[in-house]
């Protein structure tokens, strides 16, 4: 086992494992293209929707058909904006009932990081994972955290999880210097 050159132990709430599984589900194309399509499928069924309940209540001309199918073409657009907050945050209460799951009914769990020359190891719920240097793709200074991405995965440490502002100015020195970012 390589020697850490830099160990953090901190606790992961249920929010924050919500909010890492989203960024790691929002870095996969394919997620992002099945949330544009679910939404461009609502737009379009709300659409025809409308069309078909104004067609159903006017009488069929030439000149209403072209209102309608101009005011469904409006109402799915603007249906289809309204829709996507709806379903992300429905989407967000999913996923916090898996991590609820996944956390055992606890509100927190421990989670210990690990900085090594060969990778970044990760304990959390008796599971540890390994994720080499070779596959880093970025390290992010964000406001509130440090977020390591890898091509298979995601490390967020939380600004509180430091001891010091010092501490964690040393963490990413180092995440950076050994990602070779």
């Amino acid at each position: 086992m390589a020697e850490p050159l830099y160990r953090i132990t901190y606790h992961s709430t249920v929010d924050e494992a919500v909010d890492v599984s989203m960024r790691l589900a929002n870095m996969n194309l394919a997620f992002r293209k099945q949330i544009r399509l679910n939404i461009i499928i609502f737009g379009v069924f709300a659409g025809l929707g409308v069309f078909a309940t104004w067609i159903y209540f006017t009488e069929r001309t030439t000149g209403n058909i072209a209102i309608a199918a101009a005011g469904a073409t409006a109402a799915g657009l603007i249906l289809s904006l309204m829709f996507k907050p709806i379903f992300m945050k429905e989407l967000l209460k999913q996923q916090r009932r898996v991590m609820r799951e996944q956390f055992g009914g606890k509100n927190t769990i421990a989670s210990v990081l690990e900085l090594r020359a060969d990778a970044v190891w990760v304990q959390q719920a008796g599971l540890e994972l390994t994720f080499p240097w070779a596959i880093c793709t970025a390290v992010r200074d964000n406001v509130g955290d440090v977020e390591i991405n890898f091509t298979q995965g995601i490390c967020v440490v939380r600004d509180r999880d430091f001891p010091s502002a010092a501490d964690r100015a040393e963490f990413l020195a180092a995440a950076r210097r050994l990602a070779g970012k």
